[in-house]
């Protein structure tokens, strides 16, 4: 299985910062059929003229309105399963918010990981597909993270680990449509939950899989 994971919003804790952290990820087993369909909706958008030619990803937080929708749609219409992780960043505890690396390894790693328990301890390989976005060194610790939040949660369980079982790469968006796919889902929650918006949400509603709220008071 591939997941395919991005954010919106930012973990800081300043007058600025967002009221709220989203994680949206996208699994599916074989990638090939939604990447078709959304280079097939970049090129539309720019055919129509709806979205700037020297753009070559699509990106949530740059597009109007018009192009959210049909992207969304677009995304509606994909053999994947979607999982949304929202943090409401007034309920994290002190200790969390001066140690963004952990807070970020915890909202982006260990939510996604219990909902792939079931399906690694079955034996089934998982690749999860990351915007490169952090520095080289805090990549490796990002993807020891990843083998080590595994290898814990599955012994809770019970089940063994193998370290092939799961993978961990970081490419750059605007190369793989998947993660432009997480990149939308991700603003469209973000939408809802920062400025009260749902129209995007109300569109992709039905592929959530799996939804976490961190933390319900």
């Amino acid at each position: 299985m591939h997941v395919y994971v991005d954010e919106s919003g930012d973990l800081g804790f300043t007058k600025k910062s967002t009221k709220f952290f989203v994680v949206a990820y996208a699994e599916c087993v074989s990638p090939q059929p939604s990447q078709v369909i959304l280079r097939r909706a970049l090129k539309h958008l720019h055919q129509k003229k709806r979205y700037a030619s020297s753009r070559n990803e699509l990106k949530f937080s740059r597009m109007d309105d018009y192009c959210r929708r049909y992207v969304l749609e677009k995304i509606a219409d994909c053999e994947v399963g979607l999982g949304v992780v929202v943090l409401e960043k007034a309920l994290v505890n002190s200790n969390l918010r001066k140690d963004p690396p952990v807070l970020y390894n915890w909202c982006v790693v260990h939510n996604i990981m219990l909902s792939l328990l079931q399906y690694i301890a079955a034996g089934n390989k998982v690749k999860m597909v990351f915007d490169r976005s952090l520095p080289a060194w805090r990549i490796k610790e990002f993807n020891g993270y990843v083998q080590n939040k595994a290898s814990y949660l599955l012994y809770e369980q019970g089940s063994a680990f193998s370290q092939n079982s799961i993978s961990s790469v970081h490419v750059a968006s605007e190369v793989e449509p998947c993660l432009q796919m997480a990149d939308a889902v991700a603003g469209a929650y973000f939408q809802k939950y920062e400025h009260k918006n749902d129209n995007y949400v109300s569109l992709i509603e039905n592929k959530i899989a799996t939804f976490k709220y961190l933390w319900k008071k």
